[in-house]
Parts: C-alpha cells; structure tokens; sequence
C-alpha cells in the first residue's frame, strides 16, 4: 500500500470514528470544501497520488491534530514515514515515563492518614522512565510532589520551590530532610539525632525564629522524605 492510499485509509477512519460519518461536519470542521475532500479521498484523482504530503500537513494543522498523523503506522521509504518512525521512537519513550503528581495537602494532628489534592505543576511537571523507579526502588504511587512554603530550609530550600517526597521512606535518619506531620502542619524539617533524641531542625541559621524541637512519637508523623527538589534559585 502506497502513503497517498494509507491516508486515504487514516482519512475515512477520522471522519467515520470521530464525525460519526457525516462528511459535512468534518468539512466545516477542517475548513473545506466538500468536492476537495472526495479529491483527498479518491483513488483516482491524479491517479491516486492526490492527498500528499502538503495536503496532509495542512490539514492536519487546521484539525488541530498532531503532527504526521495520516501517515501513522505506514510501511515505506518516503520521507513523512521515515520522520513519523522517529516520532513513533520517541512517543515509546514518552509512553515508558510515569508521572509523579504535585498536590496540596490536608492532614489531621495526630493521624498519620491525609488527604491530597492534585495540582497543576507549578515548576516542572516529574516523570521518569519506568527504569528509573525499578533502579532506585521506587513506587511511584508512593511519590508526590508538594510546594515549599517558608524560609525554615533556606539556603537548601526556598519557598516556592517544589519537592518530591518518599512516603514509603518513614525511617528517620540523621541529617535527613523529610516532611512531617506537626499536629496538623505539614513542615518540612532536617532530623538531627542528638543524644539519642531525635529534633526537628531548620537549616535557616536565624535561631531566633526558626529554633530546633524536639521530635514528639506521639503527636509528629513523619509523611516520608525528601528525595528530589525543583527550584529557580540557583
């Protein structure tokens, strides 16, 4: 089958699937005229070499659809099949990412349950290839991404900037950022082991209004640790 006759194909799927066939509807859709369209579909217009490339681009543009879309999952040499394999490559790999969500949290003192909203993206949007996760030990249903508010963890950690928090990872560990639970707050704090007591510590140097507390087991919930940052401070 030759690329003007798999569009031909890709073409009468469209308007069958999406425009329940009703050829009027997909004109005024894409902005033509019903006699072009039977030309675009005709296996005898121009002995069959009628929907090319520039028709098939343009038409594709003013439909809104993505790019190379005719051409998809055709067999041959020309250059549209050649540039849609390369698309087709890099849609695998973009297939192969899972995304981590941003949200808002809403947490209860004392509870180690909360509630999560998701969000748009505020600084970048967080996916990585499956491998990814598999390397690190990784679930990516574990991992959220949430907003830092607040100049406690300044320098390493400024307000604005976004986070991407481990909530299998509960096991405190000295020097570690995590997020937790502080009767109902969600904060973001440096565990420091001191004498067999574990602290809440910012890295902000004013101690005088960011002093250390000690941990509390019965009341602060650690929700996981940080694992990634995303900041336009450089």
């Amino acid at each position: 089958m030759d690329m003007h006759e798999h569009r031909r194909r890709r073409l009468q799927a469209l308007i069958e699937d999406h425009y329940d066939g009703d050829r009027k509807s997909f004109c005024d859709a894409g902005d033509m005229s019903e006699s072009r369209l039977a030309q675009l579909l005709s296996s005898s217009y121009r002995d069959g070499q009628g929907f090319g490339e520039k028709a098939a681009r343009a038409l594709e543009s003013r439909l809104g659809l993505g790019e190379l879309y005719f051409d998809l999952h055709a067999v041959g040499e020309s250059s549209a099949s050649r540039a849609y394999q390369q698309h087709a490559r890099m849609d695998a790999r973009l297939d192969d990412l899972v995304r981590i969500r941003q949200v808002s949290l809403t947490l209860t003192a004392g509870s180690a349950r909360f509630k999560s909203v998701e969000l748009d993206p505020s600084l970048c949007v967080w996916a990585f290839p499956k491998s990814w996760y598999m390397e690190r030990r990784l679930s990516a249903d574990k991992l959220m991404a949430v907003s830092v508010t607040g100049a406690s963890m300044t320098p390493a950690l400024n307000d604005g900037d976004v986070v991407v928090v481990n909530t299998a990872d509960t096991d405190l560990k000295d020097n570690v950022v995590y997020l937790v639970n502080c009767q109902g707050e969600a904060v973001i704090k440096r565990m420091a082991l001191d004498f067999g007591k574990w602290y809440l510590t910012s890295d902000n140097t004013s101690r005088k209004h960011y002093q250390r507390q000690q941990f509390d087991e019965t009341k602060d919930i650690v929700i996981g640790r940080i694992i990634l940052m995303a900041s336009e401070r450089i």
